[in-house]
């Protein structure tokens, strides 16, 4: 069973508390996503770094941030979530990828 659709796009910003963003990229695309390195209206999810995030009270709207808010303004469908919310999207598929043991 797959959580994560296939081809589905994430884009990291600021800084990750539970990994790096490169292994954040590398876990996406072990899991069939995608990580563009830019923003477009293509982009399925903007990652937030809960460090400094502006979801928790803390530090500015990013440049890219700004963009994909302007861009859902104009009805693109992209979510913007929080690094704790796209460990909770994968954290299954991760479960599943660890070999079972007797």
């Amino acid at each position: 069973m797959t959580f994560l659709p296939r081809g589905t796009s994430f884009l990291f910003v600021g800084k990750l508390a539970k990994m790096t963003r490169e292994q954040a990229r590398l876990l996406v695309k072990s899991l069939g996503g995608t990580c563009p390195s830019g923003v477009s209206e293509n982009l399925d999810y903007l990652v937030l770094g809960d460090e400094n995030s502006p979801l928790y009270g803390r530090g500015d709207k990013k440049p890219k941030q700004l963009k994909v808010e302007a861009l859902i303004d104009a009805g693109a469908p992209i979510a913007i979530i929080t690094e704790e919310e796209f460990m909770s999207m994968v954290e299954p598929e991760i479960v599943q990828a660890i070999p079972k043991t007797c």
